[in-house]
């Protein structure tokens, strides 16, 4: 058998959203399909599929294979990697890092956007449905693993699951969420349980990394097309695993946007946008006691007094948690988060972001996992990820992206880590203005209320303590220790 030194390089066409990253690639196909090379795009969404084959030459030899034309996506696209009986397979990040890598071999690899590389599923379990977890798993130190001799039950239930799920006359006994766990296990990923809540519940959580690294080394040529790469998840990740860039031919120029941008942070300047500060209620009391009696939160005031100062129909990206039910129809367009390829909006110039990115508890917890596998941290990656680099694709579905616009955009961004990002990429001439801040109720952030227990924790991280013997010295729940631990390693590194 012949060895082939793995692929570690990725060429990545890194340029602003809008600029033409798309179409530089396709310009450049025809040469490459000459030269004798076979092409596989990976696109994140469905949606953008019509889009890009709807820009191809008509004498492009070109093959979709995804779920909207295929029942057995991935027996499809490995019999076309095999027989590349088509110059150009167009599919989903998702079925292609499903394949074998080994597949990839003799292929060129074209990633429109940056693939997720990282999951971090986390559910609270009842204790009935903990012990149908028990059944085949066992809890040691914290973690959940296979029960000795239960591998092939556990295969057997995700089977059913499956054809359950997919109509047939049975009946499991997993929920959706157990189903995923149980794949979890299955796969190899770590599977960790988090001690009782005052409900009785118990999270179980894991960390799902990706294997795209595997199908990156296979291919002859990876090329990878994205607005940011640097300081990402995927940037984390990529180092882990040892891979090196170099600039894609399929970079496009970018002269910079044109139009005038003013961005209005919604929260004052120092604080950072936050789902309990959203839900808090504009007058004394708890949220959900103010909204039994009418009060409005903090979420809906920002939106009224925001709406005060649009003109057309601005876009607003929000969370689902952010009910708005009071909102008129067509008052606003209402977009998803993950706003690549939603291009129909081109000519409002507004925007509004009130959605989060910050790691929650479990989501904390495995960072911290992450950070003591690979001694590295992984914090501000997750946030360019998870906040940063979805509020710039957000921005940019205005007529920002419009060259010939001459009307002046507004941005109503969360709050000045956003405004910054935004600067320091690729809005270096707009203006920061913090008037919006001045008009919201946003009420004190009790988590800023020093709790007398830090300056105990402190001293335990300073010696070196896990986080299972502090939360036995201090009573401290064990999710509120990493959020701790990087406020204190800030005040070290001060």
């Amino acid at each position: 058998m012949i060895n082939i030194a793995p692929n570690k390089v990725i060429h990545t066409a890194v340029s602003a959203p809008g600029a033409g990253k798309t179409q530089a690639l396709i310009a450049q196909i025809p040469s490459l399909l000459s030269a004798g090379r076979s092409i596989v795009l990976a696109l994140p969404t469905l949606g953008l599929t019509e889009s890009f084959v709807s820009r191809l030459p008509a004498s492009l030899p070109y093959r979709v294979i995804n779920s909207t034309n295929c029942d057995h996506v991935g027996t499809e696209l490995m019999a076309a990697l095999k027989k590349k009986e088509s110059l150009v397979i167009i599919t989903t990040h998702q079925s292609i890092f499903a394949v074998r890598a080994n597949l990839l071999r003799g292929w060129t690899l074209v990633v429109d956007e940056l693939p997720p590389v990282v999951d971090f599923p986390a559910f609270p379990f009842e204790p009935s449905e903990l012990a149908q977890l028990f059944v085949n798993s066992m809890e040691r130190d914290g973690r959940l693993y296979i029960r000795e001799g239960c591998a092939g039950a556990i295969e057997t239930s995700l089977a059913t699951f499956k054809a359950v799920s997919a109509g047939a006359e049975r009946t499991s006994m997993l929920s959706k969420e157990g189903a995923r766990i149980f794949e979890c296990l299955k796969d190899g990923h770590p599977v960790f349980i988090d001690s009782e809540i005052p409900n009785g519940n118990r999270y179980v959580r894991s960390v799902v990394e990706s294997n795209c690294w595997d199908t990156f080394a296979a291919a002859e040529e990876v090329h990878v097309l994205a607005a940011s790469v640097v300081g990402t998840q995927f940037d984390d990740f990529a180092q882990v695993h040892g891979f090196t860039y170099v600039r894609s031919d399929f970079t496009p120029a970018f002269d910079g946007y044109t139009s005038i941008v003013t961005i209005y942070p919604v929260m004052p300047e120092g604080r950072n946008y936050s789902k309990s500060a959203m839900l808090m209620a504009t007058q004394e009391g708890s949220a959900i006691d103010q909204q039994k009696q009418g009060e409005r939160l903090v979420i809906d005031e920002i939106l009224r007094e925001v709406l005060k100062q649009t003109s057309g129909t601005p876009l607003l990206f929000s969370n689902s948690w952010a009910g708005f039910r009071w909102l008129p129809r067509r008052t606003v367009h209402r977009c998803s988060i993950d706003s690549r390829g939603l291009n129909e909006y081109q000519g409002e110039t507004d925007a509004i972001l009130l959605f989060g990115g910050n790691p929650s508890p479990s989501d904390q917890l495995a960072l911290e996992f992450l950070s003591e596998k690979y001694g590295r941290e992984f914090h501000q990656g997750f946030m360019v990820t998870r906040l940063l680099e979805p509020s710039l694709q957000a921005v940019t579905r205005t007529a920002v992206r419009d060259r010939s616009n001459t009307k002046p955009i507004q941005l109503f961004v969360q709050d000045g880590r956003v405004a910054e990002y935004l600067v320091s990429s690729y809005m270096p001439n707009a203006v920061i203005n913090w008037s919006a801040a001045e008009i919201c109720p946003v009420g004190e952030d009790r988590r800023k209320t020093q709790d007398p227990r830090r300056v105990q924790v402190y001293q335990l991280f300073a010696e070196g303590k896990k986080n299972a013997e502090i939360v036995r010295l201090t009573g401290v729940h064990r999710n509120t220790l990493p959020s701790w631990r990087e406020d204190w390693k800030l005040g070290q590194a001060a």
